[in-house]
């Protein structure tokens, strides 16, 4: 989500990859309170309109499902 910029990604323990409770409510505090966050908030906003539509999803996930279904299968599948 980062590269559509909707979202920051958590800051994590260069080791082992875990983050803390400090580090989350950081990074929902910059998004959702900071003046950095407006962007993401209006970025996530706009991205709403095709998420949050059940018949623009319907419509994508029906054309997905086609393509796949007519998708030609190599020797290998056969």
């Amino acid at each position: 989500m980062r590269g559509k910029k909707v979202g920051l990604e958590i800051e994590r323990n260069d080791l082992d990859g875990s983050f803390t409770s400090d580090s989350v409510a950081e990074s929902i505090k910059r998004v959702m309170v900071d003046r950095e966050g407006e962007y993401l908030r209006a970025n996530a906003y706009a991205m709403k309109e095709t998420f949050g539509n059940a018949e623009l999803s319907t419509k994508y996930l029906d054309e997905f499902t086609r393509a796949i279904e007519e998708f030609p299968m190599t020797r290998a599948e056969v």
